[in-house]
């Protein structure tokens, strides 16, 4: 009972923390955005503008919503509840990591999570009663299944090497033996994290915020919040497979998506699906037909 209370106080702890870092890291982007840009960023609350993502949330909150202007299902509800305890549920993964408890099936785990992701934002955009909306959620349903492709073939691959599925006391050199596999890795990771240039679930010149179209207040605020933290925990994930885990490296995958919006145009959608499927798939299967037969 007290090792249950012990996790659970552990992971509320670090719930907020990520929050934090979230809320901070969303004031960095569009601060360095602003400068790409040759504009001001956000500079009014707080010293520097370091408050601006606290201003927000309780803009937010206060939000007043109308039933009769809702024009979505109840059954969206249900997406979102996904969404959040997906979300909650990689932080307690994350806890459990940096706690020293550890199961050698973790990145089993977080394929299954990152696959009901994709349901929960399906049934987020389905469920709007909107066609741009409707057009989101079929791009991130074919973009998940890219994803968990890519996914499932890099933990093959990372068990294949080490012989286990995700420890991070092993001292992992994967994106040195197989770097055309991290450069695919960090392609659709962009995806399904929705970072440009291969933002299709809210490409705003063309489906208008797509899935989060027809949402406002405390649900847009689950929506955006829990975006920026499955970012934090897959930059996490990609060092704990590539080059174990470092904190210094997981500041630079963040930056890297920063430094990556503001400089690449959106790559169009039908030619980053035959790059995956028709190059990308093949170079991973062929690196693990390599490994396999060496073993």
């Amino acid at each position: 009972m007290l090792v249950f209370i012990w996790g659970l106080v552990v992971s509320v702890e670090s719930l907020i923390l990520i929050l934090l870092l979230v809320a901070f890291y969303i004031v960095g982007e569009r601060k360095i955005l602003s400068y790409i840009q040759l504009r001001k960023g956000p500079n009014k609350v707080g010293v520097i503008g370091l408050l601006q993502s606290f201003a927000d949330f309780v803009k937010l909150l206060s939000k007043c919503k109308f039933g009769e202007f809702s024009f979505r299902s109840w059954f969206s509800l249900i997406g979102c509840m996904i969404l959040v305890s997906c979300s909650v549920s990689l932080v307690v993964i994350y806890t459990l990591i940096n706690s020293n408890v550890w199961g050698n099936w973790t990145l089993l785990y977080f394929l299954v999570l990152s696959s009901l992701l994709g349901y929960s934002t399906l049934l987020i955009g389905w469920c709007s009663w909107s066609k741009y909306s409707l057009i989101s959620s079929i791009r991130v349903s074919f973009s998940s299944v890219m994803f968990e492709m890519v996914f499932m073939c890099v933990v093959i691959l990372f068990g294949l090497s080490y012989n286990g599925y995700g420890n991070p006391y092993i001292s992992s050199i994967l994106m040195f033996i197989a770097p055309l596999v991290f450069i695919i890795w960090l392609l659709v990771l962009l995806s399904e994290n929705n970072r440009t240039p291969c933002d299709y679930v809210e490409s705003e010149s063309e489906l208008v915020s797509g899935i989060s179209v027809e949402y406002s207040s405390v649900l847009f605020l689950v929506i955006f919040a829990c975006e920026y933290l499955i970012m934090f925990i897959f930059s996490w994930i990609s060092f704990i497979i590539f080059l174990s885990i470092n904190e210094i490296l997981i500041v630079m995958c963040l930056v890297l998506f920063v430094m990556m919006r503001g400089s690449f145009p959106r790559l169009r959608f039908d030619i980053f699906v035959s790059l995956i499927w028709e190059y990308c798939i093949v170079i991973i299967l062929v690196y693990l037909m390599c490994l396999f037969s060496l073993l």
